[in-house]
């Protein structure tokens, strides 16, 4: 086969091409740290890449959802201690208020009191996460009670609200004002009712009823608001836990991503140093190579 000038030009700038090429792969490698930068660069592991990092993505959502309810469960555990600790203050003044030796005077002092207490817990009803109230069931963007005379309007729902916090781990993390705060003892009164009911019989001095039905339904306030730190509670280390869990499996993701698309560096190095001797031998076998055409000699 007779090869003209054009083919041998042609032939020797296509091989100057490829090592070209080669040269910018072996500066791309080396500057992304990374010998995976297109599929077509190993199909296999950008397979892998890509699925590692979909797996992250949705890892990290797990994540935010758990920083997010972390937030509302300390938030409701605030308010329930509150409760709690007013319940016991509650407590102790009907206690010494079923002494039928106090004054009149006395009496008011601690119905007084107890009608603190009764607008304290009522104000923690509203605690707010995030602008939500904890105590509203799915209707966060309402206040959970409203005051009528002694008693209260529920203006939540009883339903709760559900995140995911792991592949096919969904959890249930809010409390109902109506779990919490309604339906309280034999009488099934508001907690606020049995404080307005309780701060009257002292003020009437119906010390019978103070230290008998009163303080029984006021000490099964104080478990139903026990019991409810407690659930919170259980709330909070499974939250802990998964969150464990999660941290693990991104240090594992992360690992494999690196595995599959992460250049050695210095075998990156090397490469490129080879590359470059390679392309620069290439560019001197071409002046070489490129015979003289007629136009040369008519110069």
């Amino acid at each position: 086969m007779r090869v003209t000038n054009r083919m041998a030009n042609q032939m020797v700038l296509a091989d100057l091409q490829r090592s070209l090429e080669n040269l910018m792969r072996a500066q791309e490698k080396l500057s992304t740290g990374r010998r995976v930068n297109r599929p077509s660069d190993d199909p296999t592991a950008a397979h892998r890449a890509v699925s590692s990092r979909a797996q992250l993505v949705v890892l990290e959502q797990f994540s935010r959802n758990i920083g997010e309810l972390k937030a509302w469960v300390t938030t409701t555990e605030y308010a329930l201690r509150a409760v709690s600790d007013s319940l016991i203050e509650v407590r102790t003044l009907a206690v010494q208020a079923a002494n039928g030796t106090l004054s009149a005077s006395d009496r008011e002092n601690i119905a007084q009191r107890i009608d603190e207490f009764n607008e304290h817990i009522f104000r923690l009803t509203h605690e707010r996460y995030s602008g939500r109230y904890v105590f509203s069931g799915t209707r966060t963007g309402e206040v959970p009670f409203e005051r009528s005379g002694d008693d209260v309007v529920y203006l939540g729902n009883g339903a709760h609200m559900r995140v995911n916090i792991g592949e096919g781990s969904p959890l249930a993390f809010n409390l109902t004002g109506e779990e919490v705060f309604l339906g309280v003892g034999s009488g099934g009164r508001s907690l606020f009712k049995l404080l307005s009911d309780l701060s009257a019989a002292i003020r009437a001095g119906d010390t019978r009823q103070v230290g008998g039905e009163l303080l029984a339904d006021l000490d099964a306030a104080l478990d139903r608001v026990t019991e409810k730190l407690g659930t919170v509670g259980a709330v909070t280390n499974r939250l802990e836990r998964m969150e464990g869990v999660i941290s693990g499996l991104v240090v594992k993701h992360k690992e494999l991503l690196s595995l599959a698309e992460d250049a050695d560096l210095a075998e990156a190095a090397m490469d490129f140093q080879f590359k470059q001797t390679a392309y620069q031998a290439s560019l001197a076998a071409c002046a070489k190579a490129i015979m003289p055409t007629l136009m040369d000699y008519l110069k």
